[in-house]
């Protein structure tokens, strides 16, 4: 592996790094001492870096593994291939040393299993992937993952701080637009905020993903990371407390179980006890995620997690504060005032609740059968063994309060035998066919979910906000009062899926590098509805798609730290709830994804800066028929767009200062959409034109006050439109800020949210649906690692 060296007064060195056993070692430090010049190796070992004329010490290491050194001696103008150089570790036991050390100390995170479903770097990768890593989670406190949305770029909350509710380049995520280790789906519900007890990172990739991860809205996926079992023994026990009475408590502990280490395990636990803005919104949630790993042998592992959860809130899905609408002179709203209620303003009955708990299970084993060939297998299930909610809400979305007084509904919901089964298999192979180097993926995915959920309307009434009297709430659910109800409901639900694809990464030479994909889905739906009380039917839906799904994407290297990539990228959705009865069946929403972008690692690859410029297409979209007098029928339209550019920078500049910082330009925009949730012409709701954040820490590493670190940021949102015409949200700008002191395992961190207090909106729906997001606030967490 050699490059072109532009400088006359360098020379540039390149080699392989092998470990024991003679295996490529990936993901190693290479560096001459008492310079800045570096490198990281990449997938098959190799490195090369360029430097001024002169003799070095070459330095092999990374964390937790005995470094190597050799004597060099670079030329003007030489370009040199060392020897192959070995390290003292097997692969296995370099495996296992970079799955906790590769992130330590940094921001930077050069490799993504999810973009491929196989180990690349970034750099080889022609999409745009973004990891929110272990580090950025601890060094800001990020307790849910809505939380983590402040460091991405292109992504922002669509609605409340408590919901797994997000935009990706401009596009509302749906069930399908989430992962958990790299499988369709989530764990929490869509009123839960995914936490961060268990997580190791965050993944996001950006676009369409049907092709390794079946349906979704194209804007992208974020994948939840578990925190894997290792061989050396690690306990941690951290506690918060912070703003709005939160307590918080959280445990891990792995090692290994047996002295050989064949079998290693890990146990989280997490426990909070806080208040919200709300003042009548109250959350206690438990945690618990036992693993145990068998490592058969070097080849072969077998992994198993349990994970539950056990959520209680007085309200699941909590409304926010209205705002009061200004009338015209026809009784419409004209104009509304945005900040007539204050930030802690509560609509939540304090008698309501929400109880649910959840339970998933995984199994995944992995067999390596050689040098090329690895087979893995993953099986998941997730289910609701508790799923009930009882409480009042806002029943118009669309008006807001009117002469300081709206509609409540008292409502009532569970779910019944909420299900979900899921298998992923897939084979990854390398092999090389003349020059080209192939890194070819083939898998299939099955997946089976269903529930069976109850709704109720139970009554309704006009109330005054200054006097929110819910005396006449009934919260028994009895045959009495669901025959009495105003509105009832029975729904059961079913969706089958089969996907088959191929993935080939193929590298011609040392600067091109293209992936060629497609994948195959059959996906079948049906959903059957009944009147409770009377126990009959009455109505059934169904829909049947197929779709094949291509992908094609282009890397050019000119130098081992810059790459230029382009791509293609196909998605689909099917179309739940809107068939039959509003002249259904529907084709799938399709979508198309163009990509451009450039990545470039500098500082030895400590720090990575990328810009991806995109543009989107929706076909299939549906919305109402204009021929049709009941404004019940629906047809099909092509004109749903999102383009934008994305820049970003992550990584550490130097031993004592760590970076991340966004800024995302988008434009998304529909000429009137009437699928999951009716979006009127014009811009996506909660879409921001831009979007920017910045984190940044520094870091004393010597003399007496070594350990201490301190943080600052900000994050940007300009205005936003929302489901209303006419009613947009502000800009608005906040600032963070974090003092920490780490001495011989123990940390103590000191979080400042919002430190200029200023007044904004989280998400929104609509007129009567604002989420203000916190005013100036803190958290103090205390962390022992022994």
């Amino acid at each position: 592996m050699a490059f072109t060296d532009e400088n006359p007064d360098r020379g540039t060195l390149s080699g392989q790094v092998l470990t024991a056993d003679g295996k490529p070692a990936e993901f190693v430090y290479v560096v001459l001492r008492g310079s800045r010049f570096g490198a990281l190796t990449d997938s098959e070992g190799w490195f090369a870096l360029k430097a001024p004329a002169g003799t070095y010490e070459l330095v092999v290491s990374t964390v937790g593994v005995e470094s190597q050194m050799l004597t060099v001696s670079i030329q003007a103008g030489e370009r040199k291939t060392l020897p192959a150089l070995k390290l003292n570790e097997t692969a296995r036991q370099l495996g296992e040393v970079l799955v906790t050390a590769r992130r330590t100390g940094t921001y930077a995170e050069p490799v993504s299993e999810l973009a491929t479903r196989m180990t690349l770097p970034l750099r080889d990768v022609p999409q745009s992937v973004q990891v929110i890593n272990r580090e950025l989670i601890a060094d800001r406190q990020i307790q849910s993952v809505a939380e983590a949305t402040k460091s991405m770029v292109g992504v922002n909350a669509f609605s409340s701080s408590q919901y797994s509710d997000y935009v990706l380049r401009g596009f509302r995520s749906s069930p399908g637009n989430f992962a958990y280790n790299g499988i369709r789906g989530d764990f929490y519900q869509f009123d839960q905020a995914a936490l961060t007890y268990n997580l190791d990172r965050v993944e996001v990739l950006k676009g369409p993903a049907s092709v390794l991860f079946s349906a979704g809205n194209p804007g992208g996926v974020i994948n939840h990371v578990t925190k894997r079992a290792q061989a050396a023994p690690r306990y941690e026990a951290s506690a918060t407390v912070g703003s709005f009475s939160q307590y918080r408590f959280m445990g891990d502990a792995t090692g290994a179980v047996t002295s050989n280490q064949k079998l290693l395990y890990r146990f989280v636990f997490g426990y909070e006890k806080t208040g919200q803005l709300d003042r009548n919104q109250k959350i206690r949630n438990v945690f618990v995620a036992p693993q145990l790993q068998y490592n058969f042998s070097d080849r072969t592992s077998l992994n198993y997690e349990l994970n539950y959860a056990s959520d209680r809130r007085t309200m699941g899905f909590q409304r926010g504060v209205p705002s009061l609408a200004i009338l015209g002179t026809d009784g419409q709203p004209i104009s509304w005032q945005l900040s007539r209620y204050p930030r802690d303003f509560s609509m939540v009955d304090p008698n309501g609740y929400s109880r649910v708990t959840t339970l998933s299970q995984q199994l995944m084993v992995s067999h390596q059968f050689n040098n090329r060939l690895k087979w893995t297998v993953l099986a998941r299930s997730v289910g609701n063994p508790t799923y009930e909610q009882f409480d009042i809400s806002p029943g118009d979305f669309n008006t807001g309060a009117v002469r300081d007084s709206m509609t409540f509904e008292q409502r009532y919901f569970d779910q019944i035998n909420n299900r979900q089964r899921q298998l992923s298999t897939y084979l990854n192979l390398t092999g090389q066919t003349g020059p080209i180097r192939h890194t070819v993926l083939v898998g299939a995915d099955a997946n089976v979910s269903g529930r069976t959920y109850n709704f109720a309307t139970m009554a309704s009434r006009r109330l005054s906000l200054y006097n929110l009297d819910y005396s006449w709430a009934n919260y028994q659910w009895t045959p009495a009062t669901i025959a009495s109800a105003e509105y009832q409901t029975r729904t059961t639900e079913e969706t089958r899926l089969f996907g088959a694809y191929v993935q080939d990464q193929l590298s011609i030479g040392e600067r091109w590098k293209v992936l060629l994909g497609g994948r195959f889905e059959q996906h079948r739906y049906n959903q059957s509805s009944y009147d409770i009380a009377a126990d009959t039917l009455t109505g059934t839906d169904r829909l049947r798609a197929n779709r094949f799904l291509p992908r094609l994407g282009v890397v050019y290297q000119p130098t081992r730290t810059t790459s230029l990539y382009a791509s293609y990228t196909e998605g689909f959705q099917p179309q739940y709830g809107s068939n039959i009865a509003a002249g259904g069946p529907f084709a799938p929403e399709g979508s198309v994804q163009y990509e451009v972008g450039i990545r470039k690692d500098w500082l030895g690859d400590r720090l990575t800066t990328s810009i991806a410029a995109y543009h989107i297409r929706k076909t299939d979209v549906l919305t109402p028929d204009p021929t049709d007098p009941d404004g019940l029928r629906l047809i099909q339209m092509d004109d749903v767009t999102s383009r934008g550019i994305e820049l970003s920078a992550q990584g550490n500049l130097s031993r004592n200062l760590n970076l991340i910082a966004n800024y995302a330009y988008n434009e998304a925009r529909t000429p009137g959409d009437a699928g999951y949730d009716y979006i009127p012409a014009g811009w996506f709701p909660n879409a921001p034109n831009h979007n920017g954040n910045l984190w940044a820490t520094y870091k004393l590493v010597q003399g007496a006050l070594e350990g201490l670190k301190f943080g600052a940021g900000f994050n940007y949102l300009s205005k936003r439109s929302t489901y209303v015409p006419g009613f947009e949200i502000p800009a608005y700008t906040t600032v963070d800020a974090s003092v920490s002191y780490a001495r011989r395992g123990f940390t103590a961190n000191l979080g400042l949210f919002n430190l200029t207090d200023a007044v904004y909106f989280h998400g929104v729906y609509g007129p009567a649906n604002l989420w203000p997001g916190n005013p100036r606030s803190f958290r103090l967490t205390l962390t022992q690692v022994f």
